[in-house]
C-alpha cells in the first residue's frame, strides 16, 4: 500500500489519494498531514489516485475539519498543486475542476493540471522560485 504523503523528493511531495479509506488508517493519514505542515517549510504538491475517497465517510469528516482548521497553514507553506494526467479528456476534466476550485475562494493554495511530471516539476520550481525571491526581497 502506497503511503499517503511521500516527501522524499522534497519540496516536491506526493500525496497519494486511496480509492477507498478505512476507519483504521485515518488517524495515520491526518497523522502524515501534520508531520508534512510541522516541517514549516514551502513545499509543492504533486497530486496522484483519486480526487476523493470513496465510502470512507469517516475519512471525508476528519480530512475536511482538519483542512478548515489547517487553513492557514495551508496557506502558509504549501505554495501549490498539481495533478499529472496524461489523458486529454480526464485531464480537460480535471482542469474544468481545478479552474472552479481557483476561483472558489475558499482554496488555501492554486490546483493545476499538466500534462506530463516535466511540467508539474517546471511549475513546482516556479513556485518555489518565486517564494525564494520574495523571502530574499
Amino acid at each position: 500500500m502506497k503511503e499517503f504523503t511521500d516527501m522524499r523528493h522534497w519540496p516536491l511531495v506526493g500525496l497519494h489519494m486511496p480509492a477507498q479509506v478505512a476507519d483504521g488508517r485515518v488517524g495515520d493519514m491526518i497523522e502524515q498531514l501534520e508531520s508534512l505542515y510541522a516541517r514549516a517549510e514551502p513545499f509543492v504538491l504533486l497530486l496522484e489516485g483519486v480526487e476523493l475517497p470513496r465510502q470512507s465517510a469517516r475519512f471525508m469528516t476528519t480530512y475536511a475539519q482538519w483542512s478548515r482548521e489547517r487553513f492557514g497553514e495551508q496557506q502558509r507553506y504549501c505554495l501549490g498543486a498539481l495533478r499529472v494526467e496524461t489523458d486529454e479528456t480526464l485531464r480537460r476534466e480535471y482542469l474544468r475542476k481545478a479552474e472552479a476550485w481557483n476561483a472558489s475562494g475558499r482554496a488555501p493554495y492554486p490546483y493545476r493540471v499538466v500534462a506530463t511530471r516535466a511540467e508539474a516539476e517546471a511549475q513546482a520550481r516556479a513556485w518555489l522560485a518565486d517564494t525564494a525571491s520574495a523571502l530574499q526581497s
